[in-house]
């Protein structure tokens, strides 16, 4: 929402008319988490239609509010076009349950509900607009529908809610001119009438878009004018305008607004916030909507928290650092949970001298009492004596914690991760993820706002992002420990993702040896290559051109070259796409494509990797990625800064980057793997007799797959047969259809259809298993691993069919994808915590999915080999076995 300036004293009075159904079916759409209340109703519609109401009356603080309904039939437009919106399908029965509830929770904030038999909301809104702009008033139509454009004057502002539940633009005449490219508000029906509105069943005229019908009218002026001179209009698009003149005209009248409904609404009365907070905390409370509860009083002056205890929306107080060591003793002693956040050096006060090397890291805490500010060593003081005796919770508590534990191993440690118990940490990006791992941000404003109704106010010198971020950490601790609770994902941050933070802490400290001479060897190696590469792709070009230019290489390929463009988008600039998957289907029928792809590949290992690595590298000679616990949607870990886990596995150049990933002198790189545990428990799961056996049997699992689904014996299955096989076992796993198989296999589709029928023909206890986890993703809106890591599916039920098909997928994958990225986060704690029982000088270094990696001194192979593979088959029991594979070598790239 914009942020507007409170109304000097002579504005006009301002009115909003909220468009009820427009904003429901937004809402319904865009909240994908279900969202239920205690009586099993749904109700995600309601809570993103109040967020938008409430962040709407805030930016725009109308002095009146009211709320417009559809009622029945639109027999005043079904009257005209007997057709119209005939075509819709019926309302989705989870959203058409949401609108009596959401009608009883406007009349509770006192904002009238306005509804007449067989007219729509938009001639109510079209109506009070008129009235009130007569009136003297300054009108806000607040709507997603684009025709309602044509109700925009001085006085009558449209604002149209654009994407999801908060992007609005607010449309004038002259934002409307600037959209339509010439068409007026006043010409909106006009323009409706030649291109139709194919939403609302309205004919227009058929092969003129938007794009002629704005050109058509601003050429001759209006509508009739277009009519007028339909002979002058050349083409099919004539032929058509001059046989559909009728259609435009009847479509235009049914896409003009009324303005003159018969509406017995009294505007001077109209006001907001006039609502008893009692009133509106026991209704909205009763659906759950404690932290929505707390903004809709707020409007009013009055605030509530979660619990019913008072909540302060103002910032907490800034409290002296002398203070801060009588505020430790106090909470540690009291056992109460203290917030820090490390401020960014974005954010210190003053600017440090070129000469004066890092500014003192700084430190924000905040006690019950207010948050304290502390700098250099003071601040690590502070952090040591609460990770080793208080309660930390942080919005990333790593991050904090590398104040005392840091990254570079050069740097003195004065923490000793034996003394960090794992339940007197919590990290409230972490525990916010396992409530929701599809959110794109864990910031602590975003989630007050959403969790607690708590916006909090702006950033100052005084109070920065970081003293006010640290506050409602504190604040969010609470309810986000309850939610966990309540969906039984509290053992999963307790007994796996804490502990496991203590395990990464250590990885990210010891880092990985790496030989930046290789690095930049290779780096000039792939230089020369490139740079011949260039030469031969630009000589068959015949001209000079840039090859990291879409649009110059898009000339090339199919003006230069001729390439074929049969199925081919060109993008909104005008030129045929070049992205990865259209080269690589140029590629298998034109060598020249190839070497460009080529050209790339080497390109972006050469820029990724060997030209930005060596910059990575810190005072102690070892590059530190940063594993982070709340990123992959999946439960799986991720790495950044740099990522060394998007380094290519199985190409030759990946090979070449991880040879430069060494170890100190007498040491070997370990590796120990999962051989293919999704597929492991994909059986295990279904409980597949045929698919147990297979792995159970110890053959070749992907040869034993072959012959079932292809009919053959076992020891005549080719390696073309045992490779399509392998295809089908992993795509299986993913939830991949016919469509899919057929491109990775490069088959026609109903080949591969075929070979996935023949699979769930051999394998049928996966296809009822499956089946059984799409629909109990329809019925809860979640799917779970074995560990009860849950992922949401509210999109299962959408009529759009890539919507639904991706949360089929989902529900069908993360029971395995999850459950390994559990098993692997099992394993590395139990790893770390032999090694430590045996006194092994072993270090465990990185992770990438369901691999571990090892720097080992050479006299503990043996031992650690063992140690690694024991624990990692034996974390958990399965209907199969788990099998862990070790390899080694000098580096990276020797020892897989």
């Amino acid at each position: 929402m914009p942020e507007l300036d409170s109304k000097p004293a002579d504005a006009r009075r301002s009115i909003a008319v909220i468009d009820g159904n427009s904003l429901m079916h937004r809402a319904f759409h865009a909240i994908r988490q279900p969202m239920s209340a205690p009586d099993g109703r749904a109700t995600n519609a309601l809570f993103g239609f109040f967020n938008m109401l409430i962040k709407f009356v805030e930016s725009f603080q109308p002095d009146g509010v009211i709320c417009a309904f559809d009622k029945g039939r639109p027999q005043v437009r079904m009257d005209m076009l007997p057709q119209y919106k005939a075509q819709r399908p019926p309302m989705d029965p989870d959203l058409h349950e949401q609108f009596p509830m959401v009608k009883e929770l406007l009349r509770a904030m006192d904002v009238p509900v306005v509804e007449l038999a067989g007219w729509e909301g938009d001639d109510i809104l079209g109506t009070l607009a008129r009235r009130g702009e007569e009136a003297g008033y300054e009108m806000l139509l607040v709507t997603g529908d684009r025709d309602m454009y044509q109700l925009a004057t001085q006085n009558v502002k449209i604002v149209s809610t654009r994407k999801g539940t908060s992007d609005v633009a607010v449309m004038t005449p002259e934002s409307v001119d600037d959209l339509y490219h010439g068409i007026t508000p006043e010409l909106v029906p006009d323009f409706y009438g030649l291109k139709g509105d194919s939403s609302d069943n309205i004919p227009g005229v058929p092969g003129i878009g938007p794009k002629k019908a704005s050109a058509l009218i601003v050429q001759y002026g209006s509508l009739d004018e277009v009519i007028a001179h339909a002979d002058e209009v050349k083409g099919k698009m004539g032929e058509s305008l001059r046989a559909h003149i009728d259609d435009a005209l009847l479509s235009r009248r049914v896409a003009t607004i009324r303005t003159d409904a018969p509406l017995d609404v009294d505007l001077e009365s109209a006001s907001f916030p006039t609502f008893d907070p009692a009133e509106v905390s026991a209704a909205f409370g009763s659906l759950g909507f404690t932290g929505m509860t707390a903004r809709i009083l707020k409007l009013a002056g009055a605030h509530a928290s979660a619990d019913g205890g008072q909540l302060r929306p103002e910032l907490p107080e800034l409290l002296a650092a002398e203070r801060a060591d009588a505020l430790l003793t106090s909470a540690i002693e009291a056992a109460s949970w203290v917030s820090g956040v490390l401020e960014p050096v974005s954010q210190k006060r003053g600017q440090a001298s070129l000469f004066e090397g890092s500014p003192a890291p700084a430190v924000w805490l905040c006690f019950e009492e207010g948050v304290v500010r502390l700098e250099g060593d003071p601040a690590s003081a502070a952090v040591l004596r609460l990770a080793e005796e208080g309660r930390l919770v942080s919005p990333d508590l790593k991050a904090l914690l590398h104040l005392v534990f840091p990254m570079d191993s050069a740097d003195p440690a004065p923490l000793d991760l034996e003394s960090l118990d794992s339940e007197r940490i919590f990290d409230l990006s972490v525990a916010a993820y396992l409530l929701e791992s599809d959110r794109s941000s864990y910031d602590p404003a975003g989630l007050a706002s959403d969790r607690l109704g708590v916006v909090a106010g702006k950033a100052s010198d005084e109070l920065p992002q970081a003293a006010i971020d640290c506050w409602l950490a504190r604040e969010l601790r609470g309810d986000l420990a309850r939610a966990m609770a309540d969906e039984g994902a509290d053992q999963l941050f307790s007994m796996l993702e804490m502990p496991l933070l203590k395990v990464l802490l250590a990885m990210e400290r010891c880092g990985l040896h790496v030989d930046e001479a290789v690095l930049r060897e290779q780096s000039a190696d792939l230089g020369a290559e490139i740079d011949a590469m260039v030469s031969m792709i630009k000589a068959e070009a015949g001209e000079e051109f840039n090859l990291d230019s879409p649009q110059q290489l898009s000339h090339i390929l199919f003006d230069v070259w001729g390439l074929s463009t049969f199925g081919l988008k060109k993008t909104k600039k005008g030129f045929y796409s070049t992205n990865a998957k259209t080269l690589e289907d140029l590629a298998s029928r034109d060598d020249r494509v190839r070497a460009v792809l080529d050209y790339r590949e080497r390109a972006k290992i050469k820029s990724t990797y060997l030209d930005a690595l060596p910059a990575d590298v810190r005072r102690d000679g070892r590059i530190h990625t940063t594993l982070n616990q709340a990123v992959a949607a999946t439960g799986r870990l991720s790495s950044s800064d740099p990522n060394l886990q998007n380094i290519p596995t199985r190409s030759e150049l990946g090979h070449r980057v991880r040879t430069a990933f060494t170890v100190p002198e007498g040491s070997v790189f370990l590796a120990c793997d999962y051989s293919q545990i999704e597929l492991r428990l994909l059986a295990h799961l279904s409980a597949d007799e045929h698919l147990v056996g297979a792995f159970n049997s110890g053959a070749d699992f992907h040869a034993a797959t072959a012959a079932r689904v292809f009919g053959v014996p076992v020891e005549e299955v080719t390696p073309a047969l045992r490779s399509r096989a392998k295809a089908v076992n992993f795509g299986i796993v993913y939830g991949q259809q016919a469509f899919g198989l057929a491109s990775s296999l490069k088959i026609p589709r109903g080949e591969a259809q075929e070979m996935i029928d023949r699979y769930f023909e051999a394998y049928p206890g996966v296809r009822a298993y499956l089946d059984f986890c799409v629909e109990q993703a329809r019925q809860k809106g979640y799917t779970a691993t074995m560990y009860g890591r849950r992922r949401h599916t509210a999109d299962i039920t959408s009529r759009n069919f890539q919507l639904r098909s991706f949360a089929e997928r989902t529900a069908m994958n993360h029971p395995m994808q999850g459950s390994a990225a559990d098993i692997i986060k099992i394993a590395m704690i139990s790893v770390a915590e032999r090694l430590r029982e045996e006194g092994l000088r072993s270090k465990l270094v990185l992770q990438i999915h369901d691999e571990l990696d090892f720097e080992v001194p050479e006299d503990e192979i043996g031992a650690l080999s063992q140690l690694v593979k024991e624990t990692m088959e034996g974390v958990v029991q399965l209907r199969v076995p788990l099998i862990a594979d070790v390899s080694y070598g000098a580096n990276w790239a020797e020892a897989k």
